[in-house]
């Protein structure tokens, strides 16, 4: 089962603490909570080595279960889930005061300034345009780089699988996956890591509508850049073709509009073979049509 921890109500190192469990995040109760317990939890956050229990809260009670009551950790343990705690199930903190809220004594690593635009071509566009795979055959199978704060960004690999590839396939417009790809399968990205630990369900519209940590942990590498292989390009077509042939024109149109570098653009087979089958499609549509008009004027 994923889980992970976040500060809710939080600008940077102090707020409530979450747990996401299930599916949901809740809250973390209070009780018998020892220093040790705070100390792992800013580690586990990236907000330093050591914390302090807040007991002047300037938040309301949130509504949703609280799934972990009397975590205690010891000097013994060295990872925040490695610490004891009563059972993970749904209850509630007795009050607003038993919720867990800390203030740790680091702050989140601040990224690099990039360019600010809003969109790959500075206008107004949608998530499909924020998302690319880099280096397959026709853009429906690569690495896996979003647009994110006016730059292009890679995908950490951990816990990426079926799920996440199936919303990155469906908002690349490339049909079902075939396989989730990770460490780098096509080769290392440059720029920003700017999600990981996706957590899709695999209903989603856009890997933006997943659950993710921002990539600004610094515990992910380029080497464990996330890819996915999808099974094709789906273009609707405004026409009724044959069911046969509509593939076959869609794989040409993936081919046809390929960015390939100035002076090295040569004709590929399925692009020679697309425009026979569309030669084809044209003469017997020509001839159905004129056969049509002699039916008429009979």
């Amino acid at each position: 089962e994923f889980v992970t921890l976040r500060l809710e109500n939080s600008d940077g190192c102090s707020g409530r603490l979450q747990v996401f469990y299930n599916g949901m995040w809740g809250s973390v109760c209070s009780n018998s909570m020892t220093p040790k317990t705070v100390s792992l939890a800013c580690k586990f956050l990236g907000c330093g080595d050591r914390g302090t229990l807040e007991t002047h809260l300037p938040y309301g009670k949130i509504s949703g279960p609280a799934w972990l009551d009397r975590v205690e950790c010891g000097e013994r343990n060295n990872f925040f889930w490695q610490c004891p705690s009563t059972p993970w199930n749904p209850q509630s903190c007795d009050d607003l005061q038993d919720e867990t809220h800390i203030t740790c004594n680091g702050r989140w690593p601040e990224m690099p300034p990039v360019p600010k635009a809003a969109c790959p071509n500075t206008t107004s566009c949608t998530d499909r345009e924020k998302i690319r795979a880099v280096g397959g055959e026709n853009g429906c199978s690569g690495r896996v780089e979003i647009w994110h704060h006016g730059s292009w960004g890679t995908v950490c690999d951990d816990s990426w699988d079926m799920q996440d590839a199936e919303v990155a396939c469906r908002q690349l417009g490339c049909g079902p996956p075939v396989s989730a790809l990770d460490e780098a399968a096509f080769g290392e990205g440059t720029g920003p890591i700017w999600l990981e630990q996706v957590e899709c369900h695999g209903t989603e519209l856009s890997l933006q509508d997943c659950w993710a940590q921002p990539g600004d942990s610094g515990a992910c590498r380029h080497k464990e850049d996330a890819a996915v292989h999808c099974s094709g390009p789906v273009c609707p077509s405004p026409l009724p073709l044959p069911s046969l042939v509509l593939p076959f024109l869609c794989s040409c149109h993936a081919d046809l509009t390929q960015d390939h570098p100035a002076g090295n653009r040569r004709v590929s087979l399925p692009v020679i073979i697309c425009i026979i089958l569309g030669a084809l499609l044209f003469l017997f549509l020509a001839l159905l049509a004129l056969q049509s008009t002699r039916a008429g004027y009979r």
